[in-house]
């Protein structure tokens, strides 16, 4: 049997839910790889402890430990629902903008558990890691879209971005899209590994059979499960379910997730979605149920017609709701931006012209006529078990190829 012993750094992926997610499914494709293909797989949950050496910080260290204190416990809850085996420990990260490292802190930590491998980073905190890491970055957002962030964000971005490509020899990335634009924008001696497009659901959410009658949502409707940032479009969606409605279907609803916030880049987003749900007049069809636990989302998203994904840039196809409802076998329909596209048209997705709430409405419609069936839970297993070998395979040929060639 072979071992292996595998830290999973969520520095800078467990403050955002995408993130979260992202390590959790390597964790629970790692765990099955081990369970069915001889490894004796050993996986650690890595968190930092930012560190201050200086005194005046104490004011601002107090507000930040109140961000970490939530970060740190969303992600550990996570892990502790879908992968209770794996442990956490902590490394002493300095704070760049006083004093940085290299990651010596990081990699006596790596020394300490035997850890073979370290991934995925994607910050530029590390050049000095003696341990085999593999990087990530998930998208170059603001190559296409720049005018969505500040110039300071797109400073950091282009500076973390140049740094990761002088110091990193491996790279994952989780769409061809990704990939290319890594290639493209900071080319240089790396080599990346694609993950495929393989979503898979842990059991628990396979099992979920949460009550969510409190929510007093239509027996029929569509999800999103998106934030509230501008690129994600919900504009789009809205206004075609005013269409779908007025093609006779009376009885949708549009269900959006997620904490109604205004977009720091534009503080009047989330005031303006509102106000076209008046203006239309589809307040009674359109409901906005806030930030909720994670079984509950993934209810909704079993419970829906459809999931929508109207967003106009992501990181893989469809982001992370899509790979949720992909897992679970609810159709999705998703804008027909290039990343999408690298998934061809099933019964499971389907794509719409981004931004044209007309041939969305259409594509909605359809999935409401087709009136598909639930899957049974026989079919989902036998699903995720084939996603998850592909995924498994995947993973362990970029680790091994990146612990021999480190």
């Amino acid at each position: 049997m072979k071992k292996l012993t595998v830290a999973l750094l969520a520095d800078g992926l467990y403050t955002w839910d995408g993130g979260t997610d992202f390590l959790s499914n390597i964790a629970c494709i790692l765990q099955k790889v081990g369970e069915s293909d001889g490894y004796n797989i050993k996986m650690y949950l890595v968190l930092p402890r930012e560190y201050y050496p200086i005194r005046v910080a104490r004011n601002h260290i107090k507000r930040l430990n109140l961000n970490e204190k939530a970060n740190i416990e969303r992600v550990t809850n996570v892990f502790k629902v879908l992968c209770p085996e794996v442990p956490v420990v902590y490394y002493r990260k300095h704070i760049k903008k006083i004093y940085n490292d290299g990651g010596k802190s990081l990699d006596r930590t790596l020394k300490k558990i035997g850890a073979d491998i370290c991934f995925p980073i994607l910050r530029d905190y590390y050049p000095e890691l003696k341990t085999p890491w593999i990087g990530y970055i998930a998208d170059f957002q603001e190559k296409y879209l720049p005018e969505l962030f500040d110039t300071a964000t797109l400073n950091y971005r282009e500076n973390n971005s140049r740094n990761q490509v002088k110091n990193t020899k491996f790279f994952i990335a989780t769409s061809k899209s990704v990939s290319d634009d890594l290639a493209k924008y900071y080319p240089g001696n790396y080599k990346t590994f694609v993950q495929p497009f393989a979503p898979f659901a842990p059991n628990t959410f396979i099992d979920c059979a949460e009550d969510i009658s409190k929510y007093k949502l239509p027996k029929k409707f569509f999800v999103i499960s998106n934030q509230f940032w501008i690129h994600k479009n919900h504009m789009t969606a809205i206004e075609a379910v005013k269409k779908v409605i007025d093609a006779g279907f009376n009885d949708i609803g549009l269900v959006c997730t997620g904490r109604m916030y205004s977009d720091n880049r534009d503080g009047k987003y989330c005031d303006e979605i509102k106000k076209l749900v008046v203006k239309l007049g589809i307040e009674k069809n359109v409901f906005f149920v806030g930030f909720i636990p994670k079984m509950d989302q993934i209810q909704m998203i079993k419970d829906s017609v459809a999931l929508i994904q109207p967003s106009l840039f992501e990181g893989d196809p469809g982001g992370c709701s899509v790979y949720n409802a992909n897992s679970l076998m609810v159709p999705s329909i998703m804008a027909d931006i290039r990343v999408n596209n690298e998934v061809e048209d099933s019964v499971l997705i389907r794509h719409f012209e981004a931004k044209n709430s007309t041939d969305l409405a259409d594509k909605m419609i359809s999935v409401l006529k087709e009136n598909i069936e639930k899957p049974s839970k026989q079919q989902l297993l036998a699903y995720n078990d084939e996603n998850m070998r592909k995924l498994g395979e995947f993973y362990i040929s970029m680790i091994e190829e990146c612990i021999e060639k480190y």
